[in-house]
């Protein structure tokens, strides 16, 4: 946000949030897929500083994040038929399979079929691997409680390796944070196309910057 001369060209930001203690019927540690998202745009104003910035922008995830927030899209999903949400990679990477592939033909034709799924994609910005629709994408697991010893080893720190739901083409800057071992992680991920390589540089000097002037 501070980059750029404080404008963001694509000011959507997503959160990944945890569903696990939301669910009536408690999951416990069921292996499952019991998340989701918030998302929201977010305006940087220069004359505020970083931290006020932060700030401002912590008040408004907070009540996102303990709300209904993070069921908004997820009921949108649900009610959907299953036949709109399994095909959605296909539909945005079947442009991309080769002519000499033997489901060229197929895969191809589905991609630039115009049909419900392309209109649904369309309008949420993510018809297009190369398009995109989304500024910064955070997913945090917060504090892991691990044990430090293991034998003769010790934990030093853990890695959350992020991904996402969208190519990283779609999303400017992909964000991983993990506290274990008494350390915090963070991981950025983004596509390697245009300006970012050396925007990413940028953005790694200034949080270690933040990051020593507040110790």
């Amino acid at each position: 946000m501070e980059l750029n001369g404080g404008k963001l060209p694509h000011p959507r930001i997503g959160i990944a949030t945890s569903l696990r203690d939301r669910l009536r019927v408690p999951v416990g540690e069921t292996m499952g897929f019991y998340a989701s998202s918030i998302t929201l745009k977010s305006k940087w104003r220069k004359r505020d500083g970083f931290w006020a910035n932060a700030r401002r922008l912590q008040r408004r995830i907070k009540p996102l994040i303990q709300g209904n927030g993070s069921f908004k899209d997820l009921l949108s999903w649900c009610y959907l038929d299953p036949t709109f949400l399994e095909p959605t990679s296909f539909k945005k990477l079947g442009g991309l399979v080769p002519v000499e592939a033997p489901s060229y033909k197929k895969l191809s034709a589905f991609a630039r079929r115009d049909d419900g799924l392309k209109r649904i994609l369309k309008l949420g910005g993510m018809d297009s691997v190369d398009k995109v629709f989304m500024g910064t994408w955070i997913t945090n697991l917060a504090r892991l409680e691990f044990p430090r010893t293991y034998g003769q080893l010790e934990l030093d720190r853990l890695i959350l390796q992020p991904g996402a739901a969208y190519p990283l083409t779609q999303v400017e800057l992909v964000i991983g944070a993990v506290t274990c071992a008494g350390k915090l992680s963070l991981v950025r991920e983004f596509a390697e196309t245009g300006n970012r390589t050396s925007t990413m540089i940028e953005v790694r000097d200034r949080a270690i910057e933040r990051q020593v002037g507040s110790q």
